[in-house]
């Protein structure tokens, strides 16, 4: 939004039905906004500059994955970008405006340049009330037959949740993804209600819902990796941190039947002696 400061008056530049802004880019001296990412599923790029989306469409034939400008010069003609893969290493490059040459820099992560790693694949499970919950699912290597998801047999499964619960999991590489597939485990993380960037109904959905349809979600997620032979209902994990950890708990104590196992990281066990034990900074974020 635009805000007039003499009058008050809001112009809105851009919005999404069913995303939340992730981020915003500026000219460098001016100020001015140039280009506003969202993120559902994927990224979904908005602009308010042409020549600045004409240079997004160059930088995306840099590879697939999420593209973005980490800094700029001040006269905006030389960009650091960083191109980020869902299955490997993010790489940076020097843009060139003038020339729409892009050089490359280096790569975070280069021992991983050397591995085959799976690849994470954005999707849309329905709920069983209806709701949309956005998800991400990675198979191994060689058991993954492309978009259609499906591998040639049931695999065992990671259900990995995770934290907050007022956070996302986002569109991109995830290393306990690439490492479990790696292992031959099917990995699949799912944006429950109660989940941040997806507007305010989602996240409202989740209120007194801990271990309620919060849950729901995930058990429903779980039934549609068995229903499209995904997942090998007999072999499937839930693991996370945090909320993710209370998530796991919840799983192997009211859905036992469900679970194999699961692996609690950092997870409260008691939500009245985890609100009853919390530190004084943290009291007013209790409301």
């Amino acid at each position: 939004v635009a805000i007039d400061l003499k009058n008050r008056k809001r112009t809105v530049l851009f919005d999404d039905a069913r995303s939340d802004v992730l981020g915003v880019q500026y000219h460098p001296k001016t100020h001015a906004v140039q280009a506003v990412t969202f993120e559902r599923a994927e990224p979904l790029y908005k602009f308010a500059d042409k020549q600045v989306e004409a240079d997004y469409a160059v930088l995306q034939k840099l590879g697939e994955g999420r593209i973005e400008v980490e800094s700029a010069s001040r006269d905006d003609k030389r960009w650091v970008v960083s191109q980020s893969p869902t299955d490997g290493p993010t790489r940076y490059y020097r843009y060139d405006r003038d020339t729409q040459k892009a050089s490359l820099l280096f790569v975070d992560r280069p021992a991983l340049l050397e591995k085959k790693l799976a690849k994470r694949r954005p999707l849309l499970i329905k709920s069983r009330d209806g709701l949309e919950l956005v998800s991400y699912l990675s198979l191994p290597v060689d058991s993954d037959a492309g978009s259609n998801r499906a591998p040639k047999a049931p695999l065992p499964l990671v259900l990995k949740v995770h934290g907050g619960p007022w956070a996302r999991d986002h569109y991109g590489y995830d290393a306990n993804h690439a490492w479990l597939a790696s292992r031959g485990y099917a990995v699949l993380s799912v944006n429950y209600r109660g989940s941040t960037g997806f507007g305010k109904k989602v996240v409202n959905a989740g209120d007194r819902q801990w271990a309620g349809k919060m849950h729901d979600d995930l058990i429903d997620a779980v039934a549609w990796a068995v229903r499209e032979g995904i997942a090998d209902k007999e072999r499937i994990a839930i693991m996370g941190g945090s909320y993710g950890g209370y998530a796991t708990l919840v799983g192997l104590t009211f859905t036992p039947d469900t679970f194999a196992c699961g692996v609690d990281v950092v997870g409260p066990s008691n939500l009245e002696t985890l609100l009853g034990s919390v530190p004084p900074y943290w009291k007013p974020f209790l409301e």
